[in-house]
C-alpha cells in the first residue's frame, strides 16, 4: 500500500464496496450531462461526436447476420446514463435494447432519457452483472462500453454473459487496456455527488494489474464544502492522468487535505478492481464459452482521426451532410480491424 492508503485506513477506515451499487449511486449525471445523442444532437464540428457515432454503427454492425433488425433482442451492460443503449435503440427501431446496471439511480436516469428522447424501444433494469436477471439464451447482441472492467468479479460477469447470449449471440465491448505510463502512479478527484461532495484517491498499479479507489462522502454544505470547494481550485492548475488530478510527493490534496476532510466524513469506503491485458480477457473469454475471439481497434479513435483531419483541413461543413453515412461506414470498417481497446466474442 502507498503511504496515504495506510493514513486513509488509519483515519477512516473504509468499508469494501462494488463500484456500481456505491460511487455510481452518489454521481447525478455520470458523463457530467454531455453524452452525444443522449444529451443533444450530434455536431460534427466535435471530433467526439463522430467518434461516439462511429461506435453506434460498430455496436449495430455486430448483430449476428442471421438476426433481423425485427425482434433482435440487444443487452447493454452498464449504459450508465443510457450509452450506448438509447442510440442503439435509435438506430434499430425494430431491435428491443435492454440496459441493465447495479445502480438504481443510473437506471432511472436511463429511463428518464429515454422517455425525453421518445425511445419505446429502450428499457433498462437493475440487475447485478454476475447473476443477470434473465433467462438463458435471451439475447442477440451483448454491448458494453467500458463497463465489464467495473465488476469486483469480472470472470463471474463474463461466464453471465456467455449464458445469457443465444448460441451463435455476440458480446461487442470496449475496455480500457491497462498499459500505465508508470508502473504505479496515484490522482485525487473532487466532484460534487448526489447531496453531497466527494473526495476520491485513486492508486493504479501497473503490475499486477489494479486499481484501488477510495472514496470520502462529505456534506455539501458548512466548512467542510468550503476545504472542498478551496482544495477544487487548487487543483485546476496541478498535472492531470486519466482525467484526474496526479499527486505529487509534496501535494497538498494527498494526506493533508484528507486530514482537514475526515471530521467531516458520512462515509468512507474502497473500490478494489481487477485490471487486464487484452490478453488475459480474450482468455477469459474462451474460458467463460465463447467460441470465436477476437480483439481489435478502437472505432472511436478512428473516427476520432478522421475528425480531426478533416476538421484541420477545413472540410467539416462539407461533410456534415454525410455524417451518418461516414461514421457508419467506420464502424463497421473498425469492428474488421485487428488491434486492442475492443473485442468481439462470438458465444
Amino acid at each position: 500500500m502507498t503511504a496515504l492508503e495506510v493514513w486513509w485506513r488509519a483515519l477512516a477506515p473504509p468499508e469494501e464496496v462494488e463500484s456500481a451499487r456505491a460511487l455510481y449511486e452518489l454521481t447525478p449525471r455520470w458523463s457530467s450531462g454531455n453524452l452525444p445523442f443522449v444529451d443533444g444532437p450530434y455536431d460534427p464540428t466535435r471530433e467526439s461526436h463522430w467518434a461516439d457515432a462511429a461506435r453506434v454503427a460498430d455496436y449495430a454492425s455486430a448483430l449476428p447476420a442471421s438476426v433481423s433488425d425485427r425482434g433482435s433482442r440487444i443487452l447493454d451492460f452498464g449504459p450508465g446514463d443510457g450509452w450506448p443503449a438509447l442510440p442503439l435503440a435509435a438506430a434499430l427501431p425494430l431491435a428491443q435494447v435492454t440496459g441493465v446496471d447495479p445502480a438504481p439511480l443510473r437506471v432511472a436516469v436511463c429511463v428518464a432519457n429515454a422517455r425525453r428522447l421518445g425511445l419505446d424501444n429502450a428499457r433498462f433494469v437493475v440487475g447485478d452483472g454476475a447473476a443477470l436477471p434473465f433467462p438463458d439464451a435471451s439475447f442477440d447482441l451483448v454491448t458494453a462500453s467500458q463497463s465489464l472492467e467495473e465488476a469486483r468479479d469480472p470472470s463471474k460477469v463474463l461466464a453471465e454473459i456467455a449464458r445469457v447470449l443465444r448460441p451463435g449471440g455476440v458480446l461487442r465491448a470496449s475496455y480500457q487496456v491497462w498499459a500505465l505510463p508508470a508502473r504505479r502512479f496515484e490522482t485525487v478527484t473532487l466532484v460534487e455527488g448526489v447531496d453531497c461532495l466527494l473526495y476520491t484517491y485513486a492508486v493504479r498499479c501497473q503490475d499486477p494489474p489494479h486499481e484501488r479507489r477510495y472514496v470520502l462522502v462529505l456534506p455539501s454544505d458548512g466548512e467542510a464544502a468550503e476545504i472542498h470547494r478551496e482544495a477544487l481550485i487548487a487543483s485546476a492548475d496541478a498535472p492531470r492522468a486519466y482525467g484526474e488530478t496526479l499527486l505529487t510527493r509534496r501535494s497538498p490534496l494527498g494526506a493533508p487535505l484528507l486530514e482537514r476532510l475526515v471530521p467531516f466524513a458520512r462515509r468512507s469506503f474502497v473500490i478494489d478492481l481487477h485490471r487486464w491485458t487484452t490478453a488475459w480477457l480474450v482468455e477469459a473469454l474462451r474460458h467463460a464459452g465463447f467460441s470465436d475471439v477476437r480483439a481489435t481497434v478502437h472505432t472511436g479513435d478512428l473516427a476520432r482521426a478522421f475528425a480531426r483531419g478533416a476538421i484541420a483541413r477545413g472540410e467539416v461543413d462539407a461533410l456534415a451532410p454525410h455524417f451518418d453515412a461516414i461514421t457508419r461506414a467506420l464502424g463497421e470498417a473498425a469492428s474488421r480491424q485487428p488491434g486492442e481497446s475492443m473485442v468481439t466474442a462470438i458465444r
